[in-house]
């Protein structure tokens, strides 16, 4: 397809287009070169390209100092030229079809700008519908209002709203509008509809916070842009240490993206109850995976089996989508590790690492397929790759509280406890609504390194009846707190969910490459309770 270069656009065509560049793969690890581009263009819009000289950019955009050299010190053409690749790569992947073209000339920093056509100079009206077009969840961030009473925190209100869209768009299944974007339509008080005819978004997020004395009070309001309707109110408080304000936004920021974006989450309901309307192919893989998430390792079978026959039609529809290939890898290392007869099946786990691979092959900048690899990495005891894998899911996104928890069991496994405990702190602080098999590896460590009765008191913080693992968990803790009645009222439960426990329980151990201390310990629970473990 042809490109024309065009001397004017709407501006919030351009904009559009900046948000889906800089929520892309390509951009959304680099925030310095996301940056860059962000200025130059906002600056072009605003009939400021006068402004595009190697020494304005250096201190707008690299923080460079008032005597700054751009002649000796030659980081903004070194970086110009990093934009310029990073944009061929997007360009050549990614935004293949986009409709608008963003370009810096060799030479200079002014942006321009073409579009595609064939034969005749498209509409604006053109141009600006497909430029929105999306096949993804989207959301607008609003500029954060504040409300203290003494008002002189804008740097603050920027720091926030720009974290908060940063964080959001780590998590690859949402698309996320730029802050150019939504600091206009601020300004131009644009109300919730009007945001939504203009750029098409789903969802918008109007938050405000309030500076009292050494705290950070915020408030969020998560919108269904469609009908203009709350489906989410929180409020996320820090407190404000003048010597790591930038520490405290970071952390403010990354809480409250983790509580609108976790899949199970207010989007993720909100996908699964549109999966019949005439939209269903933006929310299908979205409400799949939310549904996964919201499980975790609790899954039965049925829930599983529903839950793969779903995402595997994702995949006939679309082969490369990363997030449905992870999401059937961590299905099947399920069916792997589960109490069923296919415990230990390793051609199940063989299957799951040929998805996880798959899914980092179509899309190696997310998150959930490293996380899907490192998962299968485990199992397979392949540790040192499992931890490589961890490592780089954790830079692409580290405000994942499922990820988090689910690395942290891992590392309980193995009783590495100085790896695992400040994962599973961290996940229960990004997710104070955490769902109930959180407990289980923090169960563990307490019964391992405190006692029974503490590891009992955090399983009941959150009961999970007729899971297998919650049952043999709190029989052994009962064991070794000397509570039997309780224990063999748990036996009766687990083999209630679990008959063939005795048979599988050691295949099912194995699975998780569980450390042999920890084994021992509750199968000497098991028998004690006249429970005969097959070896």
């Amino acid at each position: 397809m042809a490109m024309r270069l065009v001397t004017s656009l709407p501006d919030e065509v351009v904009q559009t287009q900046l948000a889906r560049v800089i929520a892309s793969r390509q951009f959304c690890n680099a925030p310095r070169l996301s940056r860059f581009l962000t200025y130059v263009v906002e600056q072009c819009l605003a009939g400021r390209s006068d402004r595009l000289k190697g020494y304005t950019i250096g201190l707008e955009v690299f923080d460079k100092d008032a005597d700054f050299d751009p002649q000796t010190d030659t980081i903004v053409r070194v970086q110009a030229r990093a934009l310029r690749q990073k944009l061929d790569q997007y360009y050549a992947r990614d935004g293949v079809d986009d409709p608008v073209y963003i370009s810096i000339a060799k030479g200079g920093y002014e942006p321009t700008f073409f579009v595609s056509w064939e034969g005749e100079k498209p509409t604006d009206s053109v141009v600006a519908a497909n430029s929105r077009r999306t096949n993804k969840p989207s959301i607008a961030v609003l500029p954060f209002e504040d409300f203290s009473q003494e008002t002189h925190h804008g740097f603050l209100s920027n720091g926030l709203t720009e974290g908060t869209i940063s964080n959001l768009a780590r998590f690859k299944d949402l698309s996320v509008l730029s802050r150019s974007t939504t600091q206009k339509a601020k300004s131009d008080r644009m109300g919730v509809e009007e945001i939504h005819n203009r750029f098409d978004v789903d969802f918008v997020l109007e938050s405000s916070f309030r500076v009292q004395e050494n705290r950070v009070e915020t408030n969020i309001k998560l919108i269904d842009a469609a009908h203009d309707e709350i489906i989410l109110t929180d409020s996320i408080n820090g407190q404000l240490d003048p010597s790591d304000i930038y520490k405290m936004q970071d952390e403010m920021s990354l809480q409250i993206a983790a509580r609108i974006a976790l899949e199970y989450g207010p989007i993720g309901r909100y996908a699964r109850q549109d999966e019949n309307t005439e939209s269903a192919a933006k929310w299908e893989a979205y409400g799949w995976i939310s549904r996964y998430y919201e499980l975790g390792i609790a899954l039965d079978e049925t829930a599983r089996a529903e839950i793969k026959a779903g995402l595997k039609k994702v995949i006939e529809n679309d082969l490369t989508s990363s997030d449905a290939q992870a999401a059937v890898a961590l299905i099947k290392i399920e069916e792997y590790r589960a109490m069923t007869e296919h415990v230990a099946d390793s051609a199940v786990l063989d299957r799951a690492l040929d998805h996880a691979l798959l899914a980092v092959k179509y899309d190696s900048q997310s998150a959930m397929a490293q996380q899907s690899l490192a998962i299968a990495y485990f199992h397979r005891r392949q540790f040192v790759d499992f931890r490589a894998s961890v490592e780089r899911a954790l830079i692409l996104n580290p405000g994942h509280s499922d990820m988090l928890a689910m690395f942290g069991i891992c590392y309980v496994a193995l009783a590495e406890w100085d790896k695992a405990i400040p994962m599973l702190d961290r996940a229960a602080a990004l997710n104070p609504l955490q769902p109930g098999w959180y407990r289980i590896p923090k169960a563990i460590f307490l019964a391992m390194t405190k006692d029974a009765k503490a590891a009992i008191a955090e399983m009941e913080k959150s009961p999970m009846p007729r899971f297998y693992a919650f049952h043999f968990m709190l029989l052994w803790f009962h064991v070794e707190a000397g509570d039997m009645p309780s224990a063999l009222l748990e036996k009766e439960r687990l083999l209630a969910v679990a008959p063939n426990a005795e048979k599988l329980i050691r295949r099912h151990f194995d699975t998780w490459c569980l450390n042999d201390e920890i084994a021992e310990r509750i199968i000497c629970a098991f028998r004690k309770v006249g429970l005969n473990v097959v070896d």
